[in-house]
């Protein structure tokens, strides 16, 4: 017989989440509100007013607002030491986070044995696994596969380090710890952040060339997925870590809890900057449609994290999830990332207020 907790219908465990206001985090409080509705959540959020609280409880009626920003240790340990479950998706490598939450949960963990571990749910992402091809698109030296995946085998430490604290502080058995990872994310969101970072990082970057473009030649590939999917994947996980897999079984977690969160499409960062250029000349902000390489004075902006996560190839499969726990990314199947993006950098460019050359 299993010893994993069985959901009930009375249980309320409660959730400390990072990320809220963000445009994963949005969605991922409606997953919550629907698949978990008896489980309340404090939400770490900055700058707070009255119109930010009503937007966060319209997405999850059981939410209460922390204030605090990511560089608020002491009260992200504290909140992590009060929580069942932290769920993590604001920034992926920002260590100092990471490790105030694993504070918080170890101290949760000694103070109440021998009740269950809390769990620990962290989103990184598939660049993890980046070529730094710089744009080109080079043979893969593999293909990255979540159930056979290996920390030990990335070669960059941009995102790598905050996902090995984590594994490390699960190797004890005092936190659960699962890493979710997925690709180019697309749609609209339902929350505070309506549109995804890569969306805004090439708009910044278009703006400031004149035209759309990209780092290199823009023949690197990734995985993409529909922002409903990934949503869905963390409940997934979720469900799994409480109830176990299809047919009960203890799912993937420490150094075997990674999980890719991708489709099985894919496309090139040349094809995905195309898309916005001819969408910005439609709009009449640039000369051309497509796009074209920026010129060395522009890409260098993108710094290293630029370079590492948007000029490289990511050769991943999301196994884990579908075996484990049933998932598929149903919504990138019915709703097109190519009509999805032209809606979406529209209202990104509204919301960015950019200034065109």
């Amino acid at each position: 017989m299993s010893n994993e907790p069985v959901l009930q219908s009375r249980d309320t465990r409660t959730i400390f989440l990072l990320g809220a206001t963000g445009y994963v985090g949005g969605q991922v409080l409606l997953s919550l509100a629907q698949d978990f509705p008896t489980f309340p959540v404090r939400a770490l959020t900055r700058n707070v007013s009255p119109s930010k609280v009503t937007q966060l409880q319209s997405l999850h009626s059981k939410l209460e607002v922390v204030e605090g920003s990511l560089s608020d240790l002491g009260i992200i340990e504290a909140e992590a030491k009060k929580a069942d479950i932290v769920i993590d998706v604001a920034v992926a490598g920002d260590t100092d986070s990471v490790n105030a939450i694993i504070r918080g949960l170890q101290q949760r963990s000694r103070a109440y044995a021998p009740t269950l571990p809390p769990i620990y749910i962290h989103m990184s992402g598939a660049g993890i696994t980046g070529d730094n091809a710089r744009g080109e698109l080079l043979a893969p030296e593999r293909l990255w596969v979540d159930t056979e995946f290996d920390l030990k085998l990335i070669k960059t430490k941009l995102l790598a380090n905050a996902c090995e604290a984590i594994i490390n502080a699960g190797k004890s058995g005092e936190i659960r710890t699962m890493v979710l990872m997925p690709g180019l994310i697309y749609g609209i969101g339902p929350g505070i952040q309506k549109v995804s970072l890569p969306h805004r990082f090439y708009l910044d970057l278009a703006a400031q060339a004149g035209h759309a473009g990209t780092l290199g030649p823009g023949r690197n590939v990734g995985g993409f997925v529909h922002l409903k999917d990934v949503a869905s994947a963390v409940s997934a996980v979720l469900k799994g870590a409480l109830n176990g897999g299809k047919t009960g079984e203890k799912i993937g977690e420490g150094e075997q809890g990674f999980y890719f969160v991708v489709s099985n499409y894919m496309i090139s960062t040349g094809e995905f900057s195309n898309i916005i250029g001819d969408t910005l000349y439609k709009q009449g902000l640039i000369a051309k449609p497509g796009s074209s390489p920026f010129s060395a004075s522009v890409a260098e902006k993108a710094g290293t994290f630029g370079h590492t996560i948007f000029g490289s190839s990511q050769f991943c499969r999301a196994e884990r999830l579908a075996k484990e726990l049933g998932w598929s990314a149903e919504h990138t199947e019915t709703e097109n990332l190519y009509e999805s993006i032209p809606r979406e950098i529209e209202l990104a460019v509204k919301e960015m207020k950019l200034k065109w050359d």
